[in-house]
């Protein structure tokens, strides 16, 4: 369901407290105070229960995503990710191909042997074994100018993206390999190390393409994409922007005496397709920036303030009673609704929808930490954890609403499928060295041992292309409650 396109920034921003969540009032105004707030202030709760949405909508994004770095292919999820590769190739090199017996042509992608290396990957990822199914197609360009070849590469990748929202291939071919990925160890100077096998996939391609590319001289740019939409697995690999490891599109001219030429790839971009059937359900991707967007009605978070104070609320339009320390929202979930693949508990980011001159704005909203909880039961923020709830805080757009309630606004929230945490109950929760070498706990059950002096890593450095069902937010309600500061002694 694809109701709007857009791109969020990076939502996880850390703020270490806690205090707030402490019960001594020693500790409460300390933390008060290192906020810049009188230690005066006596901080109360109010809870509201049984809050319905008044809407509930996933903004799913399928734009071209760049790939210069690393790109993804291959399906998992509930999503499709292709790939689309741009080369120029030259007049000599066609020119050669059009004599050549019994040329093939293979497209070569080095996977990121940091992922499939990490020692934070479950150990049931590899070995991978499975027999894709690639649907290839192409466009292949007129004749170009030798300088018109080489401004192919001063093409920015915006302007390559927007075209590729409406990909036209002029053909279109099937082709099949064989994937095999695992680790074996192997002795380099006389030491034992573990290797990765097989990184490199080299997959052939039609024969079609070939003949097509044939019948062509000149100086010419070929696009070129691929597509496994029944593929188990996504691949990460490379993008052009590596050295040594970029996509390269390679003919094999004469396979007797190994005459081959190679060209390496200008741009790259992944670009994820929909294969969800449930147009209505509230269902996120993680990998790429899916976003549920939530709307609550001011009127019971208006009346439940009213009986807290005591008389209307608002009473003025600048009603400041109220100082909000923080604002959270608990919603019910159900793990068993969602699908992954690297069996980590995955942190939900939230931004609140703000005014900023007289326009609404997406602010990202700051995550200070209860260590109590954190140490007992892991961060609140996350799916995949064995909860049946989730809490997650939106102060900063609690803070906002409340200050403008008195013209009925509604308040909005946003939601996304951030990073995995692989240590769940870690109340520092920044990446660290390790001094002394230590064996962790990881938040799937596993252990890991961390070398001395090497680093302790909180979060998963790459994406779980996970897929999770906020369906219930539509039907069971959630519950907010605030921390509210005001002046001790004067209640």
């Amino acid at each position: 369901m694809n109701k709007k396109k857009f791109i969020l920034l990076p939502f996880l921003a850390l703020f270490l407290s806690s205090c707030l969540f402490d019960t001594d009032d020693d500790g409460l105004s300390s933390w008060l105070s290192d906020q810049g707030m009188p230690g005066s202030y006596k901080v109360q709760t109010v809870s509201i229960n049984d809050l319905n949405p008044i809407s509930a909508d996933v903004f799913m994004d399928t734009l071209p995503k760049n790939a210069r770095s690393r790109g993804i292919l291959g399906a998992t999820s509930g999503l499709s990710h292709d790939v689309v590769l741009d080369f120029g190739l030259d007049s000599v090199f066609l020119a050669r191909l059009s004599s050549a017996k019994s040329p093939k042509s293979y497209l070569k992608l080095q996977l990121v042997d940091s992922y499939y290396m990490s020692d934070y990957l479950p150990s049931d990822i590899l070995p991978i074994e499975e027999d894709v199914k690639f649907d290839v197609s192409w466009i292949i360009s007129e004749k170009l100018s030798s300088s018109n070849l080489n401004k192919i590469t001063s093409i920015t990748d915006s302007a390559w993206f927007h075209d590729l929202e409406t990909w036209r291939p002029q053909k279109s071919a099937e082709t099949t390999y064989s994937v095999s990925i695992g680790k074996k160890d192997t002795v380099v100077k006389g030491k034992t190390q573990t290797v990765l096998v097989d990184s490199i996939l080299k997959i052939e391609m039609p024969k079609a393409l070939v003949e097509d590319l044939r019948k062509n001289s000149g100086n010419r740019r070929l696009q070129l994409r691929l597509s496994a939409p029944n593929a188990e697995h996504i691949y990460r690999f490379y993008g052009p922007g590596n050295d040594l490891v970029y996509p390269r599109f390679r003919m094999e001219l004469n396979n007797e005496n190994g005459d081959y030429v190679e060209y390496k790839s200008v741009h790259a971009s992944s670009i994820s397709s929909n294969r969800e059937d449930c147009s209505d359900c509230l269902i996120l991707h993680s990998g790429i920036y899916d976003s549920l967007v939530v709307e609550f009605p001011s009127k019971p978070i208006m009346k439940a303030l009213s009986e807290f104070y005591g008389d209307e609320f608002p009473y003025s339009d600048e009603d400041v009673r109220q100082a909000v320390i923080m604002a959270q929202v608990t919603f019910y979930k159900d793990d068993s609704k969602g699908s992954q693949e690297l069996n980590y508990p995955i942190i939900v980011a939230t931004a609140s929808f703000e005014d900023s001159a007289d326009v609404s704005v997406r602010r990202v909203e700051s995550y200070k930490l209860d260590k109590d909880r954190i140490a007992k039961s892991g961060h609140p923020n996350t799916v995949f954890d064995g909860r049946d709830s989730i809490s997650l805080q939106v102060t900063s757009g609690m803070r906002d609403f409340l200050n403008r309630a008195h013209d009925g606004r509604t308040f909005k929230m946003m939601m996304r499928l951030d990073h995995s945490i692989l240590l769940d109950k870690d109340t520092l929760f920044y990446d660290r060295s390790s001094t002394d070498g230590d064996t962790l706990k990881l938040s799937n059950g596993e252990t890991v041992k961390i070398s001395k002096g090497g680093s302790i890593y909180v979060t998963f450095p790459y994406f779980d292309y996970a897929r999770y069902d906020f369906t219930s937010i539509k039907d069971k309600p959630a519950t907010l409650k605030l921390w509210l500061a005001s002046k001790r002694g004067e209640e």
